[in-house]
C-alpha cells in the first residue's frame, strides 16, 4: 500500500516523470530513506544528495552511511560537507535558518547540475500539521495555515525547478512500518529530541496535549490544511487577473501598482495583492505578518503627508501620484523618464542658440531670435506644453536654469498678473513631491519665466507689442 500511494502521489500530484533526474535530499533519518528506497523501487531516476552540517560528532559517519546504502542501491551519490555553525554566526541567522538555507542551496546546486527535473525532500504529513500549527500560533493568513504543497516552485533558489514532497500525505508511523519491513536502519538524530527547538517543543508537548482533548486533531489539522491549499489555490488563479489589472511595472528594486484601482479591491483582495508585491521582491520572505500587511493597508487608504513608509523586510510603501510603490530601502522613488536636473543645485546660464542638458535624455534648446509675426499672440495659444514663446525684450540676459527656491513665487500665465506660491503650483499639478526640487525653471534674472514642459509666466508672454521672439522648447534627444 505504501508504494502504491507513493506512485500515486509522486505522479499526480508532485507531476514526476520515470525519465528525468530527480534529487533526492537524504539526511539518513527514516523518512528520507523511505522516499530514497520507494522512489527506487518505482522505478524514478534517483540522484542521491546528502549535506553533512558538521553540527554533531556523528555527522560524518552518517554521510558515509548514506553513500553505502544509495551505493548498494545502484545509485549516483552526491554529498558536501560544510560548517553550518560559522555560517550562521557570519549571516546572523539561527542554527536552524542556516541549516535550512544551505541544504535547499545544495539540492537546487546539483538539480542544476544533473539538468534535474525536481528537488525531492521528506517532509510528510505530521511536518506539515507542525508547521502548520508554528504558522497559526505566530498568527497567518491562508497561505500560512495551508502549510507546504506537494509542488511548489520557490525562486529564491530556482525559478523553473520545482521542491517536490512526495511524502506530504504520509504520517510518520506508516513511514515507519515501512522502513522495518524493507529491514533500513535509520541514522537517528538526538536534536530531533531537543524541546528548546520550536519544532520539537510542539512535536514532543503541544501535540500530544492536544490530542488528548481530540484524538484525531493531527488528521483534522491535515485535512484542514488540504482544504484551505485548494481554496488558496483558486484564489490565488482568481487573483492573477487582478494583479495583471493593478500592476504597473516591476523591477529588481520596486513593484509599481495603480493606485486607484488598488482602492477599488475588496479587502481581501487587497490584502493579497499587496503580499503578492511584497514576495515578489522578497521571495524569500517565510512569513509576511498580519500587522505589517494591516499597516500597509491603512496607510494606502489615508497616505501620510510624507507619501511613505517603512514597511517590512527592508521595504518602503509609498503613494506618488497615482501610483502605489512597493520598493527596496535603498531604491530611489522612479522618475518616469520626466526632464529633470542633474541635481539639485544645478544651475547652468541659457542664451540664444544654446542648450541646457538634462536627465534622461532631454534638453532645453534656446532657439535663436526671431521676428515676431502679427498674429504672435494667437499663435502662441496653439504651441504644446514643451514648447514656449518670450517676448525677449522683457528678458534679462542670460537667463539660467535652475531648480526652485523656498518660499518663492510666480506669475503663471493666464492668472491676470496675480501671483502664487510656486510650491502650490507643482502641487496643483501634480508634481511628485521627490521630483519638485529637481523640476527645471528657466528663470529671468531671479524671476521664473518657465516652469520647463508646464507653463510660463505672465510677466514674459508674447503680446501684439512683441518685436522679438525667443522660442524655448523641450526636446528628447
Amino acid at each position: 500500500m505504501f508504494l502504491y500511494d507513493l506512485e500515486k502521489s509522486s505522479l499526480e500530484k508532485c507531476g514526476l516523470n520515470r525519465i528525468d533526474p530527480i534529487i533526492v535530499g537524504v539526511s539518513g533519518g527514516a523518512d528520507s530513506l523511505a522516499l530514497m528506497h520507494g522512489l527506487h523501487i518505482l522505478g524514478f531516476n534517483l540522484v542521491i544528495a546528502h549535506l553533512d552540517h558538521a553540527i554533531r560528532p556523528e555527522s560524518e559517519a552518517e554521510a558515509a552511511y548514506v553513500k553505502e546504502l544509495a551505493d548498494s542501491l545502484g545509485l549516483t551519490f552526491v554529498s558536501e560537507r560544510i560548517d553550518v555553525k560559522s555560517i550562521a554566526k557570519r549571516e546572523h541567522e539561527s542554527l536552524e535558518e542556516a541549516a535550512r538555507n544551505e541544504r535547499y542551496k545544495f539540492l537546487f546546486d546539483q538539480a542544476l547540475q544533473f539538468d534535474a527535473q525536481a528537488v525531492a525532500v521528506a517532509h510528510h504529513a505530521d511536518d506539515q500539521v507542525e508547521t502548520v500549527l508554528m504558522h497559526f500560533l505566530r498568527g497567518a493568513a491562508m497561505p500560512g495555515l495551508s502549510g507546504m504543497s506537494y509542488q511548489k516552485v520557490i525562486p529564491l533558489w530556482n525559478v523553473c525547478i520545482p521542491l517536490v514532497r512526495p511524502l506530504l500525505g504520509f504520517w510518520r508511523e506508516e513511514i515507519d512500518a515501512y522502513i522495518a519491513e524493507i529491514g533500513m536502519t535509520p541514522c537517528m538524530d538526538l536534536s530531533n529530541q531537543d524541546t528548546t527547538y520550536f519544532r520539537n517543543k510542539l512535536r514532543h508537548e503541544l501535540i500530544p496535549t492536544l490530542e488528548t482533548y481530540n484524538p484525531q486533531f493531527r488528521q483534522i489539522i491535515w485535512r484542514m490544511a488540504d482544504i484551505l491549499s485548494e481554496e488558496d489555490l483558486s484564489l490565488e488563479r482568481s487573483s492573477n487577473k487582478v494583479w495583471q489589472d493593478c500592476l504597473h511595472s516591476t523591477s529588481a528594486d520596486l513593484v509599481e501598482l495603480d493606485y486607484q484601482k488598488f482602492l477599488t479591491l475588496g479587502k481581501a483582495l487587497k490584502r493579497r495583492i499587496l503580499r503578492r508585491a511584497i514576495s515578489f521582491l522578497r521571495p524569500d520572505l517565510r512569513d509576511i505578518g498580519f500587522d505589517a500587511i494591516e499597516r500597509g493597508l491603512a496607510f494606502i487608504e489615508h497616505p501620510s503627508s510624507s507619501g511613505e513608509i517603512d514597511l517590512a523586510a527592508c521595504l518602503n510603501l509609498a503613494v506618488v501620484g497615482d501610483v502605489l510603490i512597493v520598493k527596496n530601502w535603498e531604491a530611489d522613488l522612479p522618475d518616469w523618464n520626466n526632464p529633470l536636473l542633474p541635481d539639485e543645485s544645478f544651475t547652468q546660464p541659457l542664451s540664444p542658440g544654446e542648450v541646457v542638458n538634462l536627465r534622461s535624455g532631454w534638453r532645453i534648446v534656446a532657439s535663436p531670435l526671431q521676428n515676431a509675426p502679427e498674429n504672435a499672440p494667437e499663435l502662441v495659444m496653439e504651441l504644446n506644453e514643451n514648447e514656449a514663446w518670450f517676448d525677449f525684450d522683457r528678458l534679462v540676459m542670460p537667463l539660467s536654469v535652475r531648480g526652485r527656491k523656498s518660499g518663492e513665487r510666480w506669475q503663471p500665465l493666464g492668472m491676470d498678473g496675480h501671483s502664487q506660491k510656486f510650491n502650490e503650483f507643482l502641487i496643483n499639478r501634480k508634481i511628485p513631491a521627490h521630483l519638485r526640487d529637481l523640476w527645471p525653471l528657466v528663470c529671468s534674472g531671479e524671476e521664473i519665466a518657465w516652469v520647463a514642459g508646464i507653463r510660463p509666466s505672465e510677466t514674459y508672454k508674447v503680446t501684439s507689442d512683441t518685436r522679438t521672439i525667443l522660442r524655448l522648447s523641450l526636446e528628447h534627444a
